[in-house]
């Protein structure tokens, strides 16, 4: 006590500082953050705007997408017209009632038994009419239609990282595996069978159909259909898909095509699967190297053996630096559009650099990692010519 000044007799009182005078306005802060949070959202949905939509849920070419969307639309918007109802009711009652100066306290209300009845019946109504309603919209997607023409049964493997998708019965009990781009014919439903080799995978292409999970050790079933009254473009129309389920390191990069066609070019495809007839003498190099170093994990010559599939898998599972990993069919390589599961168009160039270092367009793939011709650092150990002479026979595949 003794360390503390004495004010002197007669002095004027200390100032009471103003514990406001330091503070912004909160009203002014408030203002601040709205403005912050709209512009936010404004530049998101201008973002969002500039997208081209290729897998977008908005415009659905297919009955499957369609009766989706159609769901989605009216369960959205019940819960819009719910929500402005109840929040317009409780700003209105807040504002109405709110407690005024010089004006008595608001009575305070218990119980109205007549208007807990109504909001209580009427919520209630409107949960079991849209549940009964989704309900039966999901039964009624559950099975492909049978009057829409003959189905196409089409088994789809999720692998790290890329889809196998094989036609037990294309056309004559003819038997194609393909992978990364799914060709179908439009206007027929298409079932498809969905299996894991490895971990959980999950196959969507929005404009067809909704999401469904790939699992290892059981078959799952989706069934989508082109509708030509829906389609905007000539065909054959590409609408695009993904693995919407993390499965590993190159997730993102796992991506597909679908292929709509019509029914007689979609047989055309059918009948000219065929492994390749007459190679030049670059090509048959290409073909003893590609034995040499490639046929280990892909197959060239049709729909790959059950047997030898499963070793593929069996020593992939297994691990250890040289194993054979199930890599891609490359049967009908030459008429694909795309490389790498879909990350870049197939050309002479793009398949140059992806056999060069596959690392470098997509990473995370099994190819650099376990094939024995690579380095350490990704590099193929072949030369430019050993190269170009696997390209001129890749690209004879049809």
């Amino acid at each position: 006590m003794g360390l503390l000044p004495r004010k002197r007799a007669g002095s004027p009182p200390e100032p009471i500082p103003d514990e406001n005078a330091q503070r912004p306005a909160p009203r002014r802060n408030r203002l601040t953050r709205l403005a912050f949070f709209g512009a936010a959202a404004a530049l998101f949905l201008l973002t969002a705007a500039c997208s081209q939509g290729f897998q977008s849920t908005w415009d659905p070419v297919g009955p499957v997408a369609q009766k989706q969307l159609q769901l989605f639309n009216v369960l959205l918007w019940t819960m819009v017209a719910v929500f402005v109802l109840v929040e317009g009711a409780l700003i209105y009652i807040v504002i109405r009632y709110r407690r005024r100066p010089g004006q008595p306290r608001p009575p305070q209300i218990h119980g109205h038994t007549a208007l807990e009845i109504t909001w209580t019946i009427i919520p209630t109504a409107l949960i079991l009419g849209l549940g009964i309603w989704s309900v039966f919209t999901l039964f009624e997607l559950d099975q492909p239609p049978t009057d829409q023409g003959e189905i196409l049964n089409v088994t789809v493997t999720g692998h790290q990282w890329y889809f196998e998708f094989e036609y037990p019965d294309a056309a004559g009990g003819k038997r194609i595996s393909t992978a990364n781009e799914l060709r179908i014919p439009v206007d027929r439903p298409i079932q498809l069978i969905l299996e894991s080799d490895d971990v959980l995978h999950s196959f969507w292409v929005p404009k067809l159909g909704g999401k469904v999970d790939v699992v290892p050790t059981r078959q799952n079933r989706l069934w989508l259909m082109a509708d030509s009254d829906l389609i905007d473009q000539p065909l054959p129309a590409t609408f695009y898909g993904q693995c919407a389920e993390l499965c590993g390191l190159a997730h993102a990069q796992m991506r597909f095509r679908v292929t709509v066609m019509s029914e007689v070019d979609y047989q055309a495809w059918v009948q000219n699967y065929n492994p390749p007839q007459a190679l030049t003498p670059q090509a048959q190099q290409g073909k003893t190297l590609f034995a040499i170093h490639c046929a280990l994990c892909h197959t060239i010559n049709g729909p790959e053996i059950e047997s030898v599939a499963k070793s593929r898998i069996d020593s992939f599972l297994t691990g250890g630096d040289a194993v054979a990993v199930p890599g891609p069919n490359l049967t009908d390589l030459r008429t694909r559009q795309t490389l790498a599961a879909g990350i870049t168009d197939l050309s002479v160039e793009n398949l140059r650099a992806w056999i060069r270092n596959p690392e470098d367009i997509k990473p995370g793939n099994w190819m650099s990692d376990k094939a024995a011709f690579y380095t350490d650092g990704g590099d193929a150990n072949l030369t430019d010519e050993e190269i170009d002479a696997l390209i001129e026979y890749l690209l004879n595949l049809r």
